[in-house]
């Protein structure tokens, strides 16, 4: 019987084959499109000719995709596929994440992707949005002594730590160079213990979320805090008709391949064997699009 990955209940809702995959992810992934194949008989190859554009047409009511099978926890209201995509696999999706290959091979698939490129996870607007009512957050929350650490688990640059006082590093395995101020870590054995650790944006992404935040939290300094953050893609509305069974749409897959509500993020840390301190669903706007994320601290007991 397959577990939650998120909170590890076993009390799990089949949905079926309802996780639409994304041309790109298919590709970068996987290394497969979805194509018609070539009829070998002339007539019928004519036929195919005939009859592209009507297809084309239709196919703009009914899509032809990749689906996979999702499931859902009863238990925590996490949603995940039915079978956990491989981390080699998914490493092929952002080996270059964000750099100019990246973004003109999305664009290829994606061409409405073009206009926003530059800006994600880069834009001034987006940055302000992310970093200022995070640092008004966490700082009412901690009181940082005067040897405060800071760590951004798989943070890229860093830029988006909370503007607050102490030492700050970037555990991130790519060349990408750190921002001004911020130590790069290269390698798990490089990592130490810190007061505070940040999992921003990262857990919608990996495939088994609560092995990465028990391991996490071995970085953990005693009474160290856990600041999780990801993007709440379904409204609770939705996410209750897709554990009752009721939902009748589909579940993109792409780069998020998890969903998450307040609850299961609290769930998430409750398994991990942490003490929650604090959770809240707010709305930013990042210039580019308008999300709702999900901002949950925890401590080390």
């Amino acid at each position: 019987m397959n577990a939650c990955r998120n909170c590890g209940s076993t009390a799990i809702r089949e949905l079926g084959f309802i996780g639409e995959v994304a041309p790109f992810f298919l590709k970068r992934v996987f290394n497969l499109e979805i194509g018609f194949s070539r009829s070998t008989d002339p007539r019928k190859r004519f036929l195919q000719r005939v009859t592209g554009i009507p297809q084309k047409m239709l196919s703009l009511i009914r899509r032809t995709g990749a689906m996979v099978e999702m499931e859902a926890c009863t238990c925590c209201t996490f949603v995940q596929s039915s079978h956990p995509f491989d981390d080699e696999a998914l490493g092929r999706l952002y080996r270059d994440y964000r750099s100019e290959t990246y973004n003109r091979e999305r664009i290829h698939y994606e061409p409405t992707y073009r206009r926003i490129a530059g800006e994600v996870g880069s834009g001034d607007e987006e940055i302000r949005a992310r970093i200022e009512p995070l640092t008004a957050w966490i700082g009412a929350r901690i009181a940082a002594p005067d040897n405060f650490s800071m760590l951004d688990y798989g943070g890229a640059d860093g830029r988006f730590l909370p503007r607050l006082p102490g030492r700050k590093y970037v555990y991130e395995i790519s060349d990408i160079e750190p921002v001004k101020g911020i130590v790069s870590l290269r390698n798990e054995s490089d990592l130490g213990s810190y007061s505070y650790v940040q999992l921003a944006h990262i857990l919608e992404h990996v495939p088994r979320p609560l092995e990465l935040v028990r391991k996490v939290s071995r970085c953990l300094e005693p009474s160290g805090h856990l600041y999780i953050e990801v993007p709440q893609d379904f409204t609770n509305a939705n996410i209750a008709k897709v554990v009752g069974g009721s939902y009748r749409g589909v579940i993109p897959i792409h780069e998020h391949i998890n969903l998450y509500t307040l609850k299961s993020i609290a769930k998430l840390i409750e398994s991990a064997g942490l003490q929650l301190v604090d959770t809240e669903a707010a709305s930013l706007n990042y210039g580019w699009i308008q999300p709702i994320v999900i901002r949950c601290l925890a401590r080390r007991n």
